[in-house]
């Protein structure tokens, strides 16, 4: 592990530059595990280049800027070619963080230090002393306006003595990604597997250690769990708040998961036997989709697994435990039983059977959905 920054280089202050505030959660979280102590965040190029010129006007200093790949007003390239225009500004440290390895690439070669997500605490550690190094070199303008490929950094991380550094108490969350992302770089997929899915267990919604372990499937060739991970690294970054990173993440998988998410992340709770975590999905698309209602969702995602009753009757339970009783009875009463039907009136014999209603009526859109599909 690297040895702790020392006092003369550990930034305290560090302007961290991103679309959003959610979509950099947890790299606030990690620089704040290593000791920077203020973190302020802005979104686009413009309003980060007047905060920088303030502070060198006023004297005050920003330890590092780390930035993100894309900025609310575009890719960070024009704000980094900006600031290596001016001379008050060029020299200041620069750390960048990309999401794949093609843009990783790309900003190597235009000279930046880089570090590709998922990364531990170790990693980040390292790399900010790389870029706070009085070694490194200045932005050069040419790099981003003419995409000049510039020798990239070579960082060779220092090796740790043996025993050094050993973690004494309790592991954390960050303790077990960290484990995590060390055994995937060694090639360990079981433990990198096994220290994901402990952070998973503490914490349900966190979208890097899914991230862990769609790369892990990728790399074992387990297509099947690959996607699961990444529709659950997608969902978690709804519920945080950050769309435009879950729509990119949706990208990478079929259409039909990707069209839906918090529908497709209920099924695939269900298939795990996760009755609690599908009601709260359906719960979810009831509130992101208010034409469709929740019983609806519930039959639809439900006629997606291999036995619908079961499932359905799963969800309702889960519903029921979860206090939301009024639910469960609604759900149990359109999906599940019998409704005796005394023979007056104008309503169809299906009216006696809402379950197998449901059933009928979501063939019958389903088909619609397709013929209009085979007439373009």
């Amino acid at each position: 592990m690297y040895a702790p920054l020392p006092a003369a280089v550990k930034p305290i202050r560090v302007l961290l530059l991103a679309r959003s505030e959610s979509s950099v959660r947890m790299d606030v979280q990690a620089l704040r595990a290593v000791g920077m102590k203020e973190c302020i965040h802005l979104a686009e190029a413009p309003a980060a280049l007047a905060f920088l010129r303030k502070e060198a006007a006023s004297g005050s200093v920003v330890d590092l800027i780390v930035c993100d790949e894309s900025l609310r007003d575009g890719p960070v390239d024009a704000f980094l070619s900006e600031l290596a225009r001016e001379r008050s500004l060029c020299t200041r440290p620069v750390l960048a963080l990309a999401g794949t390895t093609a843009s990783a690439g790309e900003l190597r070669a235009a000279g930046l230090y880089v570090l590709q997500r998922p990364y531990s605490r170790n990693d980040l550690e390292g790399m900010v002393q790389k870029a706070m190094s009085p070694l490194r070199p200045p932005l050069r303008v040419e790099a981003f306006a003419r995409k000049k490929a510039i020798p990239a950094p070579v960082v060779t991380p220092p090796r740790s003595a043996p025993g050094a550094h050993k973690k004494s108490g309790p592991f954390t969350i960050m303790d077990w990604y960290d484990k995590g992302i060390a055994h995937l770089k060694a090639g360990e997929m079981p433990d990198a597997e096994r220290a994901f899915m402990r952070v998973l267990e503490g914490q349900e919604d966190h979208p890097e250690a899914a991230l862990g372990l769609a790369r892990l499937y990728h790399a074992t060739d387990n297509k099947q769990r690959m996607q699961r991970y990444l529709l659950k690294a997608a969902v978690s970054c709804l519920r945080q708040g950050d769309a435009e990173r879950a729509n990119t993440i949706a990208g990478r998988l079929p259409e039909s998961m990707g069209k839906n998410l918090y529908t497709s992340e209920a099924v695939a709770c269900l298939e795990d036997g996760r009755s609690r975590a599908a009601a709260v999905a359906f719960l979810d698309a009831a509130r992101d989709g208010a034409d469709k209602p929740l019983h609806q969702l519930v039959a639809r995602g439900c006629l997606q697994t291999p036995r619908p009753d079961e499932s359905m009757a799963k969800v309702c339970d889960a519903f029921e435990r979860m206090g939301h009783t009024a639910t469960a009875s609604s759900l149990r009463r359109r999906l599940l039983h019998y409704t005796p039907f005394d023979g007056y009136g104008t309503a169809s014999w299906l009216d006696r059977f809402p379950r197998l209603k449901e059933v009928v009526y979501v063939a019958n859109h389903t088909w619609a959905v397709w013929r209009e599909a085979r007439a373009y």
